[in-house]
């Protein structure tokens, strides 16, 4: 069993693809959090800025993954109607990335300084996005694997975890404000919190891309 009941050696090969995208996607998100991690640690700017450097090199890898896999559909393997919906996957999935890699160069070359008190419940949002990111993962896998029902479950588990989160970037927004330091340098974090959150708003994007890819496939 393949991709909706399709079969072959393309199938194949676009799974294959896919799978070698979603893994450079997992090493950015993970790159970007040890980065945050090392930032929160008190590491200097000079070794974060190093880093950056190596969130750019992954994320560079995941652009290149997605293109190969999308040269792969665009010359015909799949059908008219999965193989648009797997771009759009794909182009999604790679604002996961992208959405790490902006996080960390904001970070990092803006030289934010983000309160301490702060940083317990960034290290919290961090371990809730590895958990999404767990979750879609196997459901980008499930769907690949025509498992309709298996995608949907797990596609509402990562619009759980993304709420959950959503909880925790308003509750270090509403912390962060109360904070008797300069407006400006509370913008600057707030800035930077929006971006870490942007990566799980991707998350759940993608996760609505498979729910509605199951259901035009259940439509046939």
């Amino acid at each position: 069993m393949s991709i909706f009941g399709l079969r072959g050696r393309a199938v194949q090969k676009v799974r294959d693809l896919v799978s070698d995208h979603l893994h450079w996607v997992e090493e950015t998100i993970t790159a970007m959090s040890q980065t945050v991690e090392a930032y929160l640690g008190g590491e200097g700017w000079e070794s974060l800025e190093e880093r950056a450097v190596e969130v750019h090199r992954r994320e560079s890898r995941a652009d290149d993954a997605r293109r190969a896999a999308e040269t792969a559909l665009v010359r015909g393997a799949l059908l008219v109607g999965t193989r648009r919906n797997l771009l759009n996957i794909l182009d999604v999935l790679d604002l996961v990335a992208n959405s790490a890699e902006v996080a960390v160069d904001f970070l990092v070359y803006q030289r934010v300084g983000v309160p301490q008190i702060l940083h317990p419940l960034i290290r919290d949002f961090l371990a809730g996005l590895h958990e999404e990111w767990r979750v879609l993962h196997s459901a980008v896998d499930a769907f690949l694997a025509a498992n309709a029902e298996e995608t949907v479950r797990l596609c509402e588990e990562v619009d759980q975890r993304e709420s959950y989160l959503d909880g925790v970037h308003r509750r270090l927004v509403l912390r962060l404000f109360s904070l008797d330091i300069p407006l400006a340098e509370k913008i600057q974090a707030r800035d930077f919190l929006d971006h870490l959150e942007a990566c799980a708003n991707a998350m759940e994007d993608v996760g609505d891309l498979l729910m509605v890819s199951v259901a035009a496939s259940l439509s046939f």
